[in-house]
C-alpha cells in the first residue's frame, strides 16, 4: 500500500505536470498495488501479472459497490499498456503517442478513479480487518 500511495501522489504530480498519459499510468499502477496488497490477506499472491481485477472481485464479492469498483479498475488495467508505448496496427491507421493523445480530461478522469477505487479499498480493509494505513509521506 505504501507503493499505491507514492504512484497516486506520481499520478497528481504527473496530472498538474500536463504529463497526462503517464498520470494514467500512474493511476492504473496505484490501483494495482493496492489491490495485490489487499490480495494478500485472502492468500493471494500476484507478482507476474497486472490484471488483477477479476481475481480482487472473487476475493471480495462483499465489498461495498464492488461491481462499479471493479468496473473502473478494468477501465484502468485497459489503458495501462496503451498509455505507456506507440501503438502501430496498420498502414492505414496512424501510429497512436499516447503522450499526443491523452487529454486532461482522460487523466482527471482516471486520477479521480483510482482515488475512489483506493479509498474504498482502505475502508473496506479498515472495517473488515482493522488495518489502517498512514497517510503522510516518508520525511
Amino acid at each position: 500500500m505504501i507503493e499505491a500511495q507514492s504512484d497516486i501522489r506520481s499520478a497528481k504530480l504527473l496530472l498538474d505536470g500536463t504529463e497526462f498519459s503517464r498520470s494514467i499510468y500512474h493511476s492504473q499502477q496505484a490501483v494495482e498495488k493496492g489491490m495485490k496488497a489487499s490480495l494478500v490477506l485472502a492468500g493471494i499472491v500476484i507478482t507476474d501479472d497486472h490484471w488483477v481485477s477479476d481475481r480482487f472481485m472473487k476475493a471480495f464479492p462483499e465489498m461495498l459497490n464492488i461491481h462499479n469498483l471493479i468496473r473502473d479498475s478494468k477501465y484502468l488495467e485497459r489503458q495501462a499498456i496503451k498509455s505507456r508505448y506507440p501503438l502501430f496496427t496498420s498502414i492505414e491507421k496512424p501510429i497512436w503517442i499516447p503522450s499526443n493523445e491523452y487529454t486532461v480530461q482522460d487523466a482527471e478522469d482516471a486520477y479521480r478513479k483510482a482515488l475512489a477505487i483506493l479509498k474504498s479499498i482502505k475502508q473496506f480493509l479498515k472495517e473488515k480487518h482493522g488495518i489502517s494505513f498512514a497517510e503522510e509521506r516518508r520525511q
